[in-house]
């Protein structure tokens, strides 16, 4: 058999994108034939109806189902065992039954079966979530005070986990009770407001088993860039990590609590998602370092030009253009400097240059008092 001479081999980085593009979509789709997604009305292990899908990733996909017996509402994450290892199903399920502290709360696993082909995790049905908080207009600004405490206890949940899809959806009130409270306003009059009454929360999450760290994990205004650029990250060590990854959805989050709406807008729509994103990460969070606009040029060909300039503007949507004309960078947004510190600290661009999670529970922020 004739060999192709080294030299002869292409390594520009468009051949090698293209490269990997391809061996990746051949390996997912051999996959796909492996596991097999439940649809509507499918009854599982003979009790729970399938009443909808909530998300899937290449060896797992999370429903929510009708328990015929108690007539009330689960979650089930169903788990290819084909695909995920036995061991890898044991240990999440055993750590998923651990009791965990007022700070480290997730949701309640109840039970657990197996099928020749999968295994089942049933979870208890998350109760009001943090979108429902942030999505009323009475309740808003959040106090200042929950804001620190929620943020808090987020942090503590994921130095346990690495949960990869962090946002106000995903966070569960542990009581949704409101009072009223008054509140002093800058005309200098008071105001009553309706606020919680608790401000403990925990994570809907349930268990690592079967996820990867692709581009489709997570939730599209709070993904990370190693998520959204680096699909095929494991080649570059330190691409996507375990509490950086998280900590940027997590400054998402906090940012949001702040200021009453979504650090960026949604991208889902956008045709060329890739470059949109880049575009509002650049006009919020400020210029792309030089080791990833490097990694992002490897794996997606025209995002920057040979100068390292962000290119592609006029092939975003109107829409995107006019946010993108008038978007104000997160020191314009927060004006608090100790607010701001945190919340640079979890949202740089390169996952390298954010700060462990448990390094900013000791900033100034979470230690102050008012």
């Amino acid at each position: 058999m004739e060999l192709v001479p080294r030299s002869n081999v292409p390594t520009t980085p468009r051949y090698v994108a293209s490269a990997v593009s391809s061996i990746r979509r051949r390996c997912d789709e051999r996959l796909t034939t492996l596991f097999t997604r439940f649809t509507l009305y499918h009854v599982l292990g003979k009790r729970f109806c399938v009443v909808d899908e909530l998300r899937y990733g290449h060896a797992f996909q999370i429903l929510r189902v009708l328990d015929v017996v108690t007539e009330t509402i689960k979650i089930v994450k169903v788990i290819s065992r084909s695909l995920v290892d036995d061991e890898v199903i044991r240990d999440n399920i055993e750590w998923l039954r651990r009791r965990r502290t007022t700070e480290a709360r997730h949701a309640e696993l109840s039970e657990d079966f197996k099928t020749p082909f999968n295994w089942y995790l049933v979870f208890e049905r998350p109760g009001t979530s943090l979108k429902e908080v942030l999505s009323r207009n009475d309740m808003q600004p959040l106090p200042r005070r929950h804001v620190r405490a929620i943020a808090h206890q987020i942090i503590k949940a994921v130095c346990w986990m690495m949960h990869l899809d962090i946002c106000p959806e995903t966070i569960e009130l542990v009581s949704a009770a409101t009072v009223m409270e008054w509140q002093y306003r800058m005309d200098g009059h008071f105001a009553e407001k309706v606020v919680l009454q608790c401000s403990r929360i925990r994570l809907v999450f349930y268990g690592s088993a079967g996820v990867r760290t692709e581009r489709t994990i997570g939730t599209d205004q709070y993904r990370a860039p190693e998520l959204i650029f680096g699909e095929f990250g494991r080649r570059f060590k330190g691409w996507a990590s375990k509490f950086r990854t998280d900590a940027f959805s997590i400054g998402c989050v906090f940012s949001e609590m702040l200021i009453g709406r979504p650090l960026f807008p949604p991208c889902d729509g956008e045709a060329f998602y890739v470059v949109a994103k880049a575009h509002l990460f650049q006009s919020t969070l400020g210029d792309f370092p030089a080791d990833v606009i490097h990694r992002v040029s490897l794996m997606h060909e025209g995002v920057f030009d040979s100068s390292n300039n962000l290119r592609g503007l006029y092939s975003l949507s109107s829409g995107l253009r006019h946010y993108l004309e008038d978007a104000k960078n997160i020191q314009e947004l927060v004006e608090d400097d100790d607010e701001l510190d945190v919340l640079k600290a979890l949202t740089m661009i390169s996952s390298t240059d954010r700060s462990h999670l448990s390094h900013v529970l000791c900033f100034s922020y979470f230690t102050r008092t008012e």
